[in-house]
C-alpha cells in the first residue's frame, strides 16, 4: 500500500524532535526506533508500521512505508503526526 507523504513543521533542532517524538510515543503507549532515516512504530513488541523521513530546516517530511494490512494510511498518519505535536 502507498501512503502519500506528509510533511509537518517542528521547533527546535532535529535531535529535539526525535526525542520529543520518542517521549510522546511512550505516552501513547507505543514504542519508537528511529535510525538515520527510518521511523519504526511498535505497540505489544510488535512492529505496526514503518515510515521514512527527511529533515529539511524546521520540516520533516514523512512517508509511511509499512502499514498493517487493512489500515488506512490516514491512521498511521495521525498517531505519527501526534507523536511530532505532542497531542494525544
Amino acid at each position: 500500500m502507498d501512503c502519500t507523504p506528509f510533511t509537518l513543521d517542528f521547533s527546535g533542532t532535529p535531535e529535539d524532535l526525535l526525542n520529543k517524538m520518542q517521549q510522546a510515543a511512550g505516552e501513547q503507549n507505543f514504542a519508537l526506533s528511529i535510525d538515520t532515516d527510518t521511523i519504526s512504530v511498535k505497540a505489544l513488541g510488535f512492529t505496526v508500521a514503518k515510515a521514512s523521513y527527511h529533515i529539511n530546516g524546521q520540516q520533516v517530511t514523512i512517508t509511511i512505508t509499512q502499514n498493517p494490512p487493512g489500515w488506512p494510511c490516514e491512521k498511521t498518519q495521525h498517531i505519527i503526526t501526534k507523536f511530532i505535536t505532542g497531542g494525544k
